[in-house]
């Protein structure tokens, strides 16, 4: 059995925080948390404003 836990990063002004997003993914990775996949949806001429990450881990 396993739990899931879903991030939600958004665009800020200078674009995404891809050195804090590292920072929170690792030290959830030190939890037992694995990345399995993202979500990247797209409005207007495909622009993406937020990023979904999909983490899982065996429960108990």
């Amino acid at each position: 059995m396993f739990e899931h836990k879903v991030l939600q990063y958004k665009l800020g002004w200078k674009g995404f925080d891809y050195p804090g997003m590292e920072k929170e993914l690792n030290e959830l990775g030190a939890q037992g948390w694995e990345t399995v996949g993202t979500i990247v949806p797209a409005v207007g001429a495909g622009q993406t404003i937020e990023i979904g990450v999909i983490l899982k881990r065996a429960r108990g």
